[in-house]
């Protein structure tokens, strides 16, 4: 199975609609009308011009860093994973936009909170943030024109010099990965680049994950690999809009799937990052549709 393959399986993305629930289930719970929201917009982003939607997503892109900023004061000792997603949820309802993970596949949350050696996708729960932590948020939202999706590492206050190394060296490779892109150039090039600047810090890029393109569906071609690879890969696109995606972790590059099919865990419990941005490729080079959270 290709790496693309991998991240859909794993994170329950695919482009299929979200799952709705049989004539025989109880009234809809507020994730089940989530999930009954998503498959019609879904279904109307489908039928929509490129260009209507790649408006829609320098919108949303903007909406979700705005959402992801509003979190920071939640970033300490204390907070609740599940109070991180409620916060989202309520931030969504505000600007009138939907929880896009809700269905997929069954995914039974909304906003995948993950920390310290979580990677990705990790159901939120009452769990309490520890006083060192690194924090990745997945914030992805759709309305009825397009998609919008950003993950993003939040340290808190107390986080190690360690931890907060890690941090500062996933976000220089994003930037550097970013900077490739070019009508023309190889997709491979933000790869390397990415990779590059996280083997000169002594840190390890995830090779089991990937960024994505994004338009009618939120998940679509090209791959867009945060990691370095032999040979040429094929060329950017002017007007491709690409989910960058650095996923970088101490010690060894693996990770493993718990056993509830969605956590993503570092294999040697080593601390873990991930920051994202979405990005228009243009032939004179990267339109920036996200904004660093920090």
């Amino acid at each position: 199975m290709s790496v693309f393959g991998k991240l859909l399986r794993t994170l329950g993305l695919s482009a299929e609609a979200p799952e709705l629930p049989s004539e025989t289930a109880q009234p809809l719970s507020r994730f089940d009308r989530f999930a009954a929201d998503n498959r019609e917009a879904f279904a109307l982003i489908g039928a929509l011009p490129e260009q209507e939607i790649v408006a829609e997503e320098r919108r949303l892109a903007a909406e979700v860093t705005d959402i992801l900023l509003s979190l920071k004061p939640l970033m300490v000792e204390g907070v609740s994973r599940l109070e991180i997603q409620e916060h989202v949820l309520q931030q969504l309802d505000s600007r009138q936009l939907l929880p896009a993970l809700v269905g997929y596949k069954g995914y039974p949350a909304a906003v995948p909170v993950s920390v310290n050696a979580e990677l990705i996708s990790c159901l939120p729960s009452e769990k309490l943030l520890p006083a060192s932590a690194l924090v990745k948020v997945e914030v992805v939202v759709s309305s009825r024109k397009g998609y919008g999706a950003q993950s993003w590492t939040f340290a808190t206050p107390d986080a190690s010099t360690e931890q907060l190394r890690l941090l500062s060296a996933a976000k220089d490779a994003l930037e550097q990965g970013l900077r490739q892109m070019r009508g023309g150039e190889s997709l491979g090039a933000i790869g390397s680049a990415i990779q590059e600047v996280l083997d000169a810090q002594g840190f390890s890029a995830v090779v089991e994950y990937c960024g994505y393109g994004m338009g009618r569906q939120r998940i679509q071609a090209p791959q867009v690999l945060g990691y370095r690879v032999a040979g040429r890969s094929e060329p950017m696109v002017a007007g491709q809009v690409l989910n960058v995606q650095v996923l970088a972790k101490a010690g060894n590059p693996h990770v493993r799937v718990m056993p509830n099919g969605w956590n993503v865990v570092a294999h040697d419990r080593c601390d873990a990052v991930v920051v994202s941005a979405m990005a228009r490729v243009t032939e004179e080079g990267v339109e920036r549709l996200s904004r660093f959270v920090d």
